[in-house]
């Protein structure tokens, strides 16, 4: 296992678009930051919101490609077939690519929120709790995503149908997700609409995050009076534990799907 992780960190690690999307990210991080200097502890102002979106803009982007164009790459070139004639368990090697990977992009998101810190405190600010949830959310939406991506890769038969696949996701997710719930939500009758919120969130791992740095930072009114009592939920114990086990079956599930197809692949390898 930790062969595989070292072997796929170094491999997604040496990525030369990767490299320019760390760079990208932490200069828009950066400039969104320093654009209104101080921040107020656990107060959406219009540079944390704009850090907010970036991250749910670009994460899961980045996050799809890399997963998915590495592992179908593999797949195409045959050294994945090679690796499974090695004697090493499915498991092992599902769990020690994902975390390679996962530690790559962590590394990049860490860079772009620590130069998003510098930037703070350049312009005499410091560092607030959104801040700071904000980036553990956002390497748990990477996480998320990495999952789905590795799943993507190994159904995919080339890189140039697992860049589509991707796209295609990321734009589902990221661009249309919210206008079909809206959709969605004008022409249901009002009291389906807590149930097709909470529907919204669940099935929607950017969502997710969005909606559950609002919570964590009590901020819950800005959804409205209509979902008040939800928004006392979600900002309980027990809203923030769910949400969590959301985000963990997210992971999960499309992990165990590699598995699955992993361990079909070394019966035919």
């Amino acid at each position: 296992m930790n062969t595989a992780i070292k072997y796929q960190w170094m491999m997604m690690i040496r990525s030369k678009w990767l490299i320019t999307f760390a760079v990208l990210f932490a200069v828009l991080s950066s400039t969104v930051i320093a654009s209104s200097g101080h921040e107020s502890a656990g107060v959406f102002t219009r540079s944390t919101a704009a850090l907010l979106n970036l991250s749910l803009l670009l994460v899961p982007l980045v996050a799809l490609l890399a997963g998915s164009l590495f592992i179908a790459g593999e797949k195409e070139d045959g050294r994945l077939s090679l690796i499974l004639t090695y004697p090493v368990s499915t498991r092992s090697l599902t769990v020690g690519l994902y975390v390679g990977s996962c530690i790559s992009l962590w590394t990049v998101v860490a860079l772009g929120y620590g130069s998003a810190s510098v930037a703070l405190f350049a312009t005499g600010g410091t560092w607030s709790a959104f801040v700071f949830l904000s980036f553990v959310l956002t390497i748990v939406l990477t996480s998320i995503f990495l999952a789905i991506a590795l799943f993507v890769g190994l159904v995919s038969s080339n890189r140039l149908q697992a860049l589509g696949v991707s796209l295609f996701i990321w734009a589902f997710f990221v661009l249309f997700y919210e206008f079909i719930v809206l959709f969605l939500l004008s022409i249901v009758p009002k009291q389906w609409t807590i149930f097709l919120f909470t529907g919204s969130i669940i099935f929607n791992p950017v969502e997710l995050m969005r909606v559950w740095t609002v919570a964590a930072l009590k901020s819950s009114a800005l959804f409205g009076p209509q979902l008040y009592e939800w928004s006392k939920w979600a900002e309980s114990a027990s809203g923030q534990l769910t949400f969590l086990a959301i985000a963990c079956i997210w992971v999960i599930v499309p992990l165990f799907f590699v598995n699955v197809w992993l361990k079909r692949g070394k019966r035919h390898a």
